[in-house]
């Protein structure tokens, strides 16, 4: 093979005409985002392209989005107690009542998320201002005050209509429940008084009680307590993890009962919410379970366990102390009513 005759190569042009390569890059930097072709026809900018792939601008990031606006730990949690609240009106009755079951769960979830949605846009300033709420979907702007509230009360009308084709009673409840949560607490107690969670934790008892009155009437002592019990855990649940965000809550102007009070004054509300919790638990277990102390002890131990994390949050209240208050109560009220259920149903 032959050698190639070498080329000469003049390094002044090829120097000049990077330099002038570069600029026209650095130029291409300033100029407006040309249009990208898409395949129907139309054409868009490159940023409306990225803004366009987000999953906020899909419907399942959509959907995503108000999943995680309508708070699906809480309402889950009420829709199985709505569950138990029928759950022990069946123990009363004849066959199962699959669909009046089914309409209690669907009425007690469309109740829930809908007052979370207005509650949350009532709250969306407060939650702008706090490190652990300013990134959930109002404050963040991942949708509108407007769209939320539009949600808010689809949600509460399919509730309402629910109700009132199971009858007056649960409408009622339901109803109250409703006015309680989002009116008397959101609206008007919740930036006034550190009380403002005790005056809303009525809303917290209405599922067991919507529940049985859907299914028999009159509504049975066992009812009742298991709704008051659900009353009396709402504030030491509540307390507990407010003390661990209570500078965020300060902040906020929020004047929750670690802020508002003095450490004495929140220890003794503490001590006297876990008495009068432990005081419920024990009747309403007697009431529930009367016949077989073996259940009855077993629940009696599980409250006292709430009772007991209680009073050391209370003797020395600390962050860590009131987080494991508040997943001791969540976890003790879960298995009550899984409990209750399963109990309930064997019974049958």
């Amino acid at each position: 093979m032959s050698d190639l005759p070498s080329m000469p190569v003049n390094t002044s042009t090829h120097t000049v005409s990077t330099l002038t390569t570069t600029k026209e890059r650095s130029a291409d930097k300033s100029k407006p985002l040309s249009p990208l072709p898409v395949r129907s026809g139309r054409t868009i900018h490159a940023s409306m392209a990225r803004e366009t792939d987000s999953p906020v601008h899909t419907w399942k990031g959509k959907l995503v989005i108000y999943w995680q606006y309508t708070k699906p730990r809480i309402w889950l949690l009420f829709t199985l107690e709505g569950i138990v609240g029928a759950m022990l009106a069946w123990h009363h009755v004849g066959p199962f009542p699959s669909v009046k079951v089914l309409g209690v769960a669907t009425m007690v979830a469309l109740g829930a998320m809908g007052a979370e949605a207005f509650t949350n846009v009532i709250d969306r300033d407060i939650d702008a201002k706090m490190e652990r709420t300013k990134s959930r979907p109002l404050p963040a702007h991942l949708i509108k005050p407007g769209e939320a509230l539009l949600f808010g009360s689809a949600a509460i009308g399919g509730s309402l209509i629910i109700a009132g084709l199971l009858g007056a009673v649960p409408f009622l409840f339901i109803a109250i429940g409703l006015l309680d949560n989002v009116i008397i607490y959101s609206l008007l107690s919740k930036r006034t008084t550190p009380w403002s969670i005790v005056l809303g934790s009525i809303s917290g008892g209405v599922p067991v009680w919507a529940g049985y009155a859907a299914i028999r009437l009159p509504i049975s002592p066992e009812a009742w307590l298991l709704g008051a019990l659900v009353m009396a855990w709402i504030p030491l649940h509540i307390w507990s993890i407010a003390y661990a965000y209570s500078d965020d809550y300060a902040k906020a102007g929020v004047p929750v009962a670690p802020v508002a009070w003095s450490k004495r004054q929140f220890s003794l509300a503490l001590a006297a919410a876990s008495v009068l919790l432990f005081a419920v638990a024990l009747l309403d277990d007697a009431t529930i379970w009367r016949g077989d102390l073996a259940i009855m002890i077993v629940a009696g131990i599980a409250a006292a366990a709430v009772v007991g994390s209680a009073a050391k949050f209370a003797w020395h209240p600390s962050v860590h102390k009131g987080k494991q208050v508040f997943m001791i109560c969540n976890i003790y009220l879960l298995l009550l009513f899984i409990g209750i259920t399963i109990t309930v149903g064997v019974a049958r």
